[in-house]
C-alpha cells in the first residue's frame, strides 16, 4: 500500500513532473484517470439503467469527459451535464472535443430512478463553497438517493482537510489516483467517500519521493520494521516481564484488558498484581496470565526481587 498522502498542491506537482518527465503528456495522465473510473463503474453498475456524468470546467471535468465516452462507446445509455465550458486549450478542452456525447447544461440536470451519477465536478482541487448549479445538483442527487461515483474526492470536500465547502456529494465510491489525500481520511471528508479505489495512472513512485511528502496514512508499513524481533533462541523472559496491578473486587476489568494486551504485543511474561479480595474474581478469568497476590509494599519488593519484571501498567 502507498502510505503517503498529497494536498492538492503536492498532487498538482506531482502531475507536472510526470508530464516533464515524459513520455505521457497531461491529456494521457487524464485518458487513463477516465478509463480508471468508467472500469470501475462498469464493473460494479452493470444493470444502471443511465449514467449521469457532471463535468466541472477544469481537469476533474475532463476525467468526465473521458468517462463518459469510455461509457457511451460501452454502450451504456450516458448523459454529460457540464458546469461551464473547459478552459480552451487545455486538456479538460482535449478531452470535451474527444467525447461523443454532446454536453447539457448542469442547470437543466435532472435524473430517473435506477440512475448512477458520476460527480467529475471539482474534486480535490475545490477552494471555495459549493453553489447555485453544482449545490442543486447535490440536491438532486440526495433526494433521488442515486448511487455517487466521485472522480478524485466528493466535490465539495476539500482535499487538504476533508471539511464541507458548503455542501458536497457523499459518494458510494470514489476513485482517486496515486495517491490518496488528507480529505480523504479526515472527517467528515472521510465518511463522504464511500469506498475507496487508489487507481495507478502512471505517476511512479520516484516521482512522489521526489515531493517529500510529511503526511502519511497509518499503517504497519511505517512502524513493522521499528518493532523487535525476538532471536530464535529467546526465552519468554527476554522478552520482558510484565506486572499489571489490579484494583479491587469490583475494579478488575481494565487489568484483565491491559495484562492481554501486554501479552499479544510481545512481551514475554504478564503477571496480574491483584489485592487478595480480588484474587478470586481475576482468577476465574485469566487462563495464560499469571496471577500473584499483592496487598503491600512488602509483596511488591518481593516481586520485583524474585521475577525482576522490566515494566508495571497501574
Amino acid at each position: 500500500m502507498s502510505h503517503e498522502l498529497l494536498t492538492s498542491a503536492e498532487m498538482g506537482e506531482a502531475d507536472r513532473l510526470t508530464i516533464a518527465a515524459g513520455p505521457t503528456d497531461g491529456i494521457g495522465l487524464m485518458r487513463r484517470a477516465g478509463q480508471a473510473v468508467a472500469a470501475q463503474v462498469l464493473r460494479r453498475y452493470p444493470a444502471a439503467a443511465h449514467v449521469h456524468v457532471l463535468c466541472g470546467p477544469g481537469n476533474n471535468g475532463g476525467d468526465g469527459y473521458i468517462v463518459a465516452q469510455v461509457l457511451a462507446g460501452s454502450g451504456v445509455a450516458t448523459t454529460v451535464w457540464a458546469h461551464g465550458p473547459p478552459r480552451p486549450d487545455s486538456d479538460a478542452a482535449l478531452a470535451a472535443a474527444e467525447c461523443s456525447v454532446r454536453p447539457q447544461p448542469l442547470s437543466d440536470f435532472n435524473a430517473g430512478p435506477g440512475s448512477i451519477v458520476v460527480d467529475a465536478l471539482y474534486g480535490a482541487g475545490l477552494s471555495k463553497p459549493l453553489s447555485g448549479e453544482a449545490a442543486r445538483a447535490v440536491d438532486l442527487v440526495s433526494d433521488l438517493h442515486l448511487p455517487v461515483v466521485a472522480v478524485d474526492l466528493p466535490s465539495g470536500i476539500s482535499g487538504d482537510s476533508g471539511k464541507v465547502l458548503g455542501t458536497s456529494f457523499s459518494a458510494d465510491l470514489t476513485v482517486t489516483f496515486a495517491r490518496k489525500k488528507p480529505g480523504h481520511m479526515l472527517l467528515p471528508g472521510r465518511e463522504r467517500c464511500g469506498e475507496i479505489v487508489l487507481a495507478d495512472i502512471g505517476i511512479g513512485a520516484q516521482i512522489i519521493a521526489t515531493l517529500q511528502p510529511r503526511t502519511f496514512e497509518n499503517g504497519p508499513e511505517l512502524w513493522l520494521r521499528g518493532l523487535p524481533v525476538p532471536a530464535v533462541d529467546a526465552h519468554k523472559y527476554k522478552r520482558g516481564h510484565v506486572g499489571v496491578f489490579s484494583g479491587g473486587p469490583n475494579a478488575t476489568g481494565a487489568a484483565r484488558l491491559s495484562a492481554l494486551a501486554a501479552a499479544r504485543s510481545g512481551a514475554g511474561a504478564v503477571t496480574l498484581l491483584s489485592p487478595g479480595n480480588a484474587m478470586q474474581v481475576n482468577a476465574a478469568h485469566l487462563t495464560s496470565i499469571m496471577l500473584r497476590r499483592t496487598d503491600d509494599t512488602a509483596d511488591i519488593e518481593a516481586f520485583v526481587g524474585e521475577r525482576r519484571p522490566s515494566a508495571f501498567v497501574l
